[in-house]
């Protein structure tokens, strides 16, 4: 057996971010595709397609904030990480927040299991 020690906390906070990274970046496709398909097929112009991209756009707007926390906790923007568990656990919530948000206003009605709220963290 070699010598070598594992960080299994530091794993772990590494996958969950990779967690968040990947779903704020499949959310910002399917929205992305979203509002490309209203524009396409001419819906955007009607009434209701106009509601529906206003709300894909709101969406996309909190999907930019989600991302810039993904950023900040990942420590590769100008701010470094928080270091506390408090503010790091706060920082998650309000991404399941933002991320809840942008699924309602994007029509997902799935309620999916925010990546914080797993079973074994």
């Amino acid at each position: 057996m070699t010598g070598r020690v594992v960080d299994l906390q530091g794993a772990r906070l590494e996958r969950r971010l990779e967690l968040y990274r990947t779903r704020v970046a499949e959310r910002h496709r399917t929205n992305r595709a979203a509002v490309e398909a209203l524009y396409q097929g001419g819906t955007l112009f009607t009434p209701q397609g106009t509601r529906a991209g206003r709300a894909l756009l709101r969406a996309q707007q909190l999907l930019q904030r989600a991302s810039g926390l993904v950023e900040l906790l990942s420590g590769e923007g100008v701010v470094p990480a928080p270091r506390l568990p408090a503010q790091v656990d706060a920082l998650y919530r309000e991404l399941d927040t933002l991320l809840s948000r942008s699924d309602a206003l994007s029509g997902r009605h799935a309620r999916v299991a925010g990546v914080a709220r797993l079973p074994g963290r």
